[in-house]
């Protein structure tokens, strides 16, 4: 990782990793996001956060199922600056490319999470965050 989280905390469905201007979150294998598991994921980042926007990092390395449902009910959008996904295999590339229809933000994929926390850092200091 580029750098060291702030805080850490385990969900029974996933770790958080929060840092100063973005989130870090790794679900469990064979979890099935639904739209109540974005909505807690939400209101613990927000709980964090505050009102200020954050970048968003979505770990997809493990083996997991997003109901596509849960992007379109999700009504947190307005606290995420950027939305970025760590999917190091092609199946789960083109998983997020379906789901990006859904998604009411563009999501970015890079291939590891140093490549995603160096571009999110970046994005950052050119939006000012």
């Amino acid at each position: 990782m580029v750098l060291a989280p702030i805080r850490e905390l385990e969900l029974d469905f996933a770790k958080i990793y929060f840092y100063e201007t973005y989130v870090v979150c790794k679900i469990y294998d064979s979890i099935v996001i639904d739209t109540a598991k974005v909505i807690s994921l939400h209101e613990v980042y927000r709980e964090f956060y505050g009102k200020k926007k954050y970048g968003y990092i979505f770990d997809r390395t493990s083996n997991y199922t997003i109901n596509i449902i849960a992007y379109m009910h999700c009504p947190f959008y307005a606290d995420v600056s950027s939305f970025v996904m760590v999917a190091p295999n092609k199946e789960t590339k083109k998983t997020i490319k379906y789901e990006e229809i859904f998604s009411l933000v563009p999501l970015k994929i890079f291939d590891t999470m140093y490549e995603a926390q160096h571009w999110m850092e970046l994005e950052n200091q050119i939006k000012g965050s």
